[in-house]
């Protein structure tokens, strides 16, 4: 991100220091930026000025960072939340998955971390496409955060069928061939075609095999829950 962008972002944080440390470095890129100290003085703000990005830590006093995403998503599905942290549990995982929750970042949060999750702030409100999908009426895939969840719990899933998922996800209106996957998830590495068929079976195998279509000589298609 080289440049200013034209989106206001509401940043919480309770610790002053980190605060004013952190609102100094956001500021090479954002034109406004509003702070707020614990969850409510947040709502109060959010309520009055609807910043285009909130980043909220989680442990606060009056309100904690969860709370005020609740309160946010009460009303507003869409705007993009980050939520900072010292440490993630399971917990944490799944109420990313239920609250839409662009990321979870671990204090103390790195430059490059926070800078990607800003760039995934304004892609999903460039693209306005929810970060959480439906894959059936039990499952659900996170693609910002890359869980799989079945019925709230946290379904064990790897690099390589991570990567499967999102790249069908991203073009889920188009059949993505199997030059593109073997690309995406093997990269410069030759993929044989016994270890793309392995790796969609067990795909299949976990989230059910109807989800990823075959298209014959073309590639895979995923179909997803309405």
């Amino acid at each position: 991100m080289s440049k200013k962008i034209n989106y206001s972002l509401l940043y919480v944080e309770d610790e002053d220091y980190i605060r004013e440390i952190v609102v100094e470095y956001l500021e090479e890129f954002f034109q406004t930026i509003y702070e707020a100290s614990n969850g409510k003085e947040a709502l109060e703000i959010y309520h009055d000025k609807k910043p285009d990005i909130i980043i909220t830590d989680i442990r606060m006093p009056k309100m904690n960072g969860l709370t005020f995403a609740r309160e946010v998503r009460q009303r507003d599905k869409s705007t993009p939340i980050v939520i900072t942290t010292t440490y993630t549990t399971t917990e944490y995982l799944l109420d990313a998955v239920e609250l839409n929750l662009i990321k979870y970042l671990v204090k103390p949060v790195e430059e490059e971390a926070l800078l990607e999750a800003i760039n995934l702030c304004v892609e999903c409100i460039e693209n306005r496409s929810p970060s959480v999908v439906n894959l059936s009426s039990e499952y659900k895939y996170d693609t910002y955060n890359q869980t799989l969840t079945l019925d709230e719990e946290i379904v064990p899933f790897t690099l390589s069928q991570k990567k499967l998922l999102d790249i069908l996800i991203k073009n889920r209106n188009r059949t993505v061939s199997y030059q593109e996957i073997e690309a995406y998830i093997w990269g410069y590495g030759e993929m044989s075609e016994s270890a793309l068929r392995s790796l969609v079976h067990n795909t299949r195998r976990v989230i059910t095999k109807n989800i990823i279509k075959n298209i014959s000589k073309i590639g895979y298609k995923i179909k997803l829950y309405e």
